[in-house]
């Protein structure tokens, strides 16, 4: 923790003079345009020519325009550190067996050393804050507090929107109302910062996002683009829109069918709902439209829960099962080592659909183990 520390010390030291550099000058001419009372998802002044950011994200950050710009960015980095500390400290204590100090201090160490963490400081990105929401939401929901759980999934979507695709987890778990809270936060969100924005929002901010889509290689929309283009033989701007449309929505549905049937085969397995909610967090990451390396911070509750799965289901007397343990946490693993070693070229999109696929097949392992009670009564059915 100690050296973690350190590190982190030496980091935000590297990036002090970014305060007027991309992307943190971007987000701050969008807070000061807004609160000057102009419009940043017309005004196609700047580097982004619009602003592809939510109206939410837009005005809750926007009393940082008011002060000095590099005041703004040191208390913009600090939040993202303790949303962070915050996240890690979340999924360690959610789990029906929450995790013990020692585990607890090791895995906040790796992930202060992540290059995705370092990532999000260097480019002043969101994914330690949404991160923190998204564990907020789960936690809450783990001990039966619906509203504060919806109202952390709402936020986390206002903020960023592709977060609303982890509420499969409460939907195909048959979580009503957290699901009911969550759907009317959002709406409530909506219609407090302007309905028209969000129209303006959806007809000027997510064009630019997908214009530079083929620039990401993270998600499963930038994957297809990048893909058809290259049969195609066009380039990635002049690609057939028909053809990227289908296959994205080809390869998400097939993505939401796996989490989908692995919730309701689930039966509330209190032992396993960490890695439930992990696989619903990677599925919204790979299902944005636009994401970049820093953003797979996302894939954390995936990595924990995937690799405690591993060790709490191996069984010597039963091969055939811990085959596809051991399959799912190597992949798990290579993975991890993509974030943590800076010489490890990111491979961008094999990363999360990997991180998906290994949680994926741990889960259905552990899930046609023994059956064995892993609470008196687990939460989902203190609710049904």
């Amino acid at each position: 923790m100690i050296v973690a520390a350190i590190l982190l010390g030496q980091r935000l030291h590297a990036v002090s003079h970014r305060y007027d550099q991309f992307d943190f000058v971007v987000l701050y001419g969008w807070w000061t345009d807004y609160s000057s009372g102009g419009d940043p998802w017309t005004d196609l002044r700047g580097p982004m020519h619009g602003c592809n950011y939510t109206p939410a994200f837009v005005e809750v950050f926007s009393p940082l325009a008011r002060l000095d710009q590099k005041a703004a960015f040191w208390i913009w980095q600090a939040a993202q550190v303790l949303c962070m500390v915050t996240a890690v400290l979340l999924l360690a204590r959610g789990n029906a067996s929450p995790l013990g100090a020692a585990p607890t201090t090791i895995v906040l160490s790796l992930v202060l050393m992540s290059r995705p963490f370092t990532g999000a400081l260097i480019w002043s990105q969101i994914a330690p804050m949404l991160l923190a929401l998204l564990s907020g939401a789960w936690f809450c929901a783990r001990r039966q507090r619906p509203a504060a759980a919806g109202l952390w999934l709402a936020l986390a979507a206002l903020l960023k929107l592709f977060p609303a695709g982890a509420a499969g987890y409460f939907l195909f778990g048959r979580d009503w109302r957290a699901l009911g809270w969550a759907i009317g936060f959002f709406t409530a969100g909506v219609l407090l910062t302007n309905p028209a924005r969000w129209l303006e929002l959806v007809t000027q901010g997510l064009p630019i996002a997908y214009r530079i889509t083929g620039h990401a290689g993270l998600t499963v929309l930038s994957f297809v683009r990048q893909s058809v283009a290259h049969f195609a033989g066009t380039r990635t701007r002049a690609e057939p829109l028909f053809a990227v449309w289908g296959f994205t929505a080809l390869v998400d549905f097939a993505l939401l069918a796996i989490a989908a049937v692995l919730t309701i085969a689930s039966r509330g397995r209190a032992d396993l709902d960490g890695l439930l909610f992990g696989l619903w967090v990677a599925l919204a990451l790979l299902m944005s439209p636009l994401a970049w390396s820093q953003d797979t911070l996302l894939l954390l509750p995936a990595y924990v829960f995937g690799l405690r799965a591993v060790w709490q289901g191996y069984q010597p007397r039963e091969p055939a099962r811990n085959v596809a343990l051991i399959a799912g946490g190597a992949m798990l693993a290579i993975c991890i080592v993509t974030g943590l070693i800076k010489a490890v070229p990111h491979p961008g999109f094999p990363v999360p659909v990997t991180a998906y696929l290994g949680a994926a097949l741990i889960f259905r392992a552990r899930m046609r183990s023994e059956s064995t009670p892993s609470e008196a009564q687990t939460w989902r059915e203190r609710q049904s």
